[in-house]
């Protein structure tokens, strides 16, 4: 969903439906052509033409299609309750649908929205009008009070001229050729005949007719346009507009419209492909471009000439599959297949107006063109009204897009003059606004440029790449640290990039600066920990996992959602139980109660008073496995997260607005899945950028990225670090202990997966499989080193454990053991990690 502010204010809500239409299946009505239509007029004088008002939101839709039009929008989802625009379907159900409410009726022909109301007589006239507009209010289909025309002798309809003396071609199917210009050039006049001989089968004798002219075009011959010249040009244009070369509109032939713009006007031809296999012209447009118009992009031109060729002859081809040939190829993928999101602002607007008709866009090569070339370079018709109320709402889209950057007003100044002091952007701003040159130079930097042509355009006054602003040279670096701000990775440094700003290379030189940051080089560490997958949840904050911990003597507590991965770190004034409840209200008075909670088993949790707040809030707490942060993964990883942003920034808040406004592995940022809207941050961005993400995925799309995503991780850690399950403990197993050092025996399988709990002799433990060792025999009283049980370099030991006899510890923040600290060693036995008796060698005392 596309928001548009019209320049009267109003708001149009644009939809691209196009992944709908690739699986609606078109029904077939009947259409009468438009001789039949025109035969049923007789001996009629009185005429009477009513448009129904928005036609398509008139035909309500049913409940089954309504679910299928849903858009997600900033307020949430919502559907069409009416017939919308944009969808393939609707001219044969608005068409059906105007039929079935004004059959039987006399003196009534309808077509699409228009529908035309003759009699013979005034009274004749006034009882059909009447009848049809009875008709029309029963069925709650309302008019355009605007276009609606009553009791005219003469009216304009279906291409026609109506009166009382019969039907007469619309003149202004034939204006453009009428009032060509008289080529003052032997350039314009090879374009006038390159026109004429695309018809050339169709018009006899013109080989003798066009001597005069074809003399002009001689290389040795002076130009001299005479009295011979003159008439040779008037007979031509006579003869491309009489009925030997027009052909009569018949909706059940091919349909195909030729549109091409110049620096100064847009040409457009309506063909149609005869049963002989010919093409013939059915009409001719011509328009001069606006001061506005004349500053687009080239692709943006013949993008306008597109649009405007298609609603001129909409009463021809709306509600028809047809073709509309370009010889400007990036204009074809860009009309149909890009996203609409994806697209330059003013193509934006193009792609939505042309989304009600059922047109394929086609490359055709500029020699085979001529025809609409020559009409686009000699425009006859000025700018109508609406023509310049649709250029103003195009620039007024546009605009907003633009100018209203998320920064201050000199942050914007300096971007854009730091683009007209660049050469290079100097030259692609030049290239934007007068046209691409056929081949580049050999330029390895402009190069990139015109790789990249199609989505480079120029909107108030500054270069933008689609959505994202072309940084220049000399803001680059400064961009790059802006990026790079919170010391993020590559990955998430790229995914912030592709939303904001573009240049050549940008990927190349976030990856350079990064490798080469001493700040993520002195922090940066191997992640080397076991992967065990674990159940998305069906919806944001529903699952958390919250843990403590300390930095440079301050507490903190930190909730990670395991849906979007969104961190809440608060400095905890104590280091209480009731400390820790306090700050955890907070959070849950902003973001809401979840269902479940996962924390370590620190005493701040492990108590009475965290078990009455988990009743009283109504949530689950559970706890992972004692002295193995990794079952508590999300929140440890969150520590981790959160810990080197505190080292390496001094604005912590700073830092975190970065986190959560970068995308995570499946395309979105926390701040997306958790709240459906991203934040401003100091990198500039695009205002509607800010917005709700127009195609964000649905839950089902997100779970089944974060599914693979997780799976893809399993498989290659597991291939890479040779991975495998230990074998399970049953009850009664001697086990050694490896972070008590000591012997104990499982009594039973904990209720957390890969957890046990192991009887000591200072009471009952439950610990994590992978801190059990199966030993055989009998255990032993004696103490050994622990041998095989490394911290994690990624992972910070703070977990406690959990003792079933209720004794109380020390309320610790940080309880992890010092580096180098060991644990005192029995100097009799050493034990392996199985628990085989380790004895030193026997050497020969001599």
């Amino acid at each position: 969903m596309v928001p548009v502010l019209k320049p009267s204010g109003s708001v149009r809500i644009c939809v691209d439906l196009t992944s709908l239409n690739k699986a609606v299946e078109r029904e077939i009505h009947p259409m009468s052509s438009v001789d039949e239509s025109l035969a049923k007029l007789g001996k009629s004088t009185i005429f009477t033409k009513l448009d129904a008002n928005s036609g398509f939101w008139q035909i309500p839709l049913e409940d089954e299609s309504k679910l299928l039009t849903t858009f997600v929008t900033p307020f949430g989802r919502f559907c069409f309750n009416r017939l919308p625009f944009g969808i393939t379907s609707a001219p044969e159900v608005f068409q059906r649908a105007m039929s079935t409410i004004l059959e039987g009726l006399d003196g009534v022909i309808c077509h699409m929205d228009d529908v035309l109301v003759h009699g013979a007589t005034q009274t004749e006239h006034d009882i059909r009008v009447r009848a049809v507009l009875q008709r029309l209010q029963e069925a709650g289909i309302t008019l355009n009070q605007g276009k609606c025309e009553f009791s005219k002798q003469s009216v304009k309809f279906l291409g026609h001229f109506i009166d009382d003396t019969g039907v007469k071609v619309d003149p202004s199917k034939t204006r453009a050729i009428r009032d060509f210009p008289v080529p003052r050039s032997v350039k314009e006049l090879q374009r006038f005949m390159g026109m004429v001989n695309q018809v050339g089968k169709f018009l006899p004798g013109l080989a003798e007719i066009n001597e005069p002219l074809r003399q002009l075009l001689k290389k040795d011959n002076v130009w001299c346009w005479g009295e011979a010249q003159q008439r040779s040009f008037t007979q031509i244009k006579e003869m491309m507009v009489s009925t030997a070369v027009l052909a009569h509109y018949d909706p059940e032939l091919p349909t195909v419209i030729a549109a091409d713009a110049s620096g100064t006007g847009m040409g457009a031809i309506l063909y149609q492909v005869q049963t002989d296999g010919n093409r013939r012209p059915v009409c001719y447009a011509s328009r001069s471009l606006t001061e506005t118009e004349q500053r687009y992009a080239v692709i943006e031109k013949e993008a306008l000439a597109a649009t405007w060729a298609c609603e001129r002859f909409s009463e021809y081809v709306l509600g028809l599959h047809f073709e509309v040939e370009t010889d400007h190829k990036p204009l074809v993928t860009l009309l149909n297949s890009k996203e609409l999101v994806k697209m330059p602002p003013r193509l934006q607007r193009f792609r939505m107006r042309m989304m009600r008709f059922d047109a394929e866009t086609l490359y055709v090569p500029g020699k085979q063109q001529t025809s609409a070339d020559a009409l686009s370079r000699a425009p006859v018709e000025r700018p109508g009204m609406d023509d310049v109320n649709f250029v103003d709402e195009v620039e007024s889209y546009a605009s907003t897009s633009a100018i209203n950057l998320p920064v201050t007003m000199q942050r914007f100044e300096e971007i854009r003059n730091a683009q007209k002091a660049d050469e290079v952007c100097a030259k692609i701003r030049d290239y934007c606004i007068q046209g691409w040159p056929d081949y580049m130079p050999h330029n390895p930097i402009l190069k990139h440029y015109y790789e990249q042509r199609g989505h480079l355009s120029v909107v108030e006054d500054l270069l933008i790449y689609d959505e994202r602003i072309v940084i220049p040279r000399a803001l680059r670096l400064d961009i790059l640290e802006r990026l790079h701000q919170g010391h993020l990775g590559i990955t998430k440094c790229r995914a912030r990039a592709r939303d904001s700003v573009w240049w050549p290379g940008l990927s190349k030189s976030l990856e350079e600066m990064i490798s080469s940051c001493l700040t993520c080089a002195i922090h940066r560490q191997e992640v080397r920990e076991p992967l065990m997958s674990s159940s998305f949840p069906s919806r944001p904050w529903e699952r958390l996992g919250m843990d403590l911990f300390e930095l440079k003597g301050k507490s903190f507590l930190i909730v990670v959602d395991y849906y979007s991965r969104w961190i809440e770190v608060k400095q905890l004034q104590g280091q209480s139980t009731m400390a820790v409840i306090s700050s955890l209200k907070e959070i849950f008075a902003v973001h809401g109660i979840p269902d479940l909670v996962v924390s370590d088993n620190g005493p701040q949790f492990a108590n009475e008073n965290f078990r009455k707040l988990a009743e009283e809030y109504g949530f689950v707490h559970t706890t992972s496995s004692p002295r193995y942060p990794q079952a508590n993964g999300e929140a440890e990883r969150g520590v981790r997260t959160v810990k080197a942003l505190l080292k390496k920034n001094d604005d912590i808040q700073l830092a975190l607005l970065s986190y959560r406004a970068s995308p995570l592995q499946n395309g979105l940022a926390p701040c997306e899945l958790l709240m459906g809207r991203r934040l401003q941050t100091q990198v500039p961005t695009l205002p509607h950028m800010l917005l709700p993400r127009v195609h964000q995925p649905d839950l089902t799309t997100v779970r089944e990225k974060e599914e693979k995503y997780r799976s893809d991780q399993m498989m290659t850690y597991n291939r890479r670090h040779d991975s495998r399950e230990l074998p399970e403990l049953q009850p009664g197993d001697s086990v050694w202990i490896r972070d008590q050092s000591r012997y104990g025996k499982v009594t039973q399988k904990a209720q957390q997966p890969r957890s046990y709990h192991v009887q000591t002799e200072h009471g009952t433990v439950r610990r994590n499989r992978r801190a059990l060792i199966a030993v055989q025999g009998q255990p032993t009283k004696t103490r050994v080193p622990e041998s095989s049980m490394s911290n994690d370099p990624e992972r910070p030991d703070d977990s406690d454990e959990s003792d079933s006899t209720g004794s109380q510890r020390n309320q610790q923040i940080n309880r992890k053991q010092p580096e180098g600290a060991s644990t005192p060693t029995a100097a009799t036995e050493t034990r392996t990690r199985s628990g085989r008796l380790v004895k030193p060698p026997k050497r020969l005392s001599m």
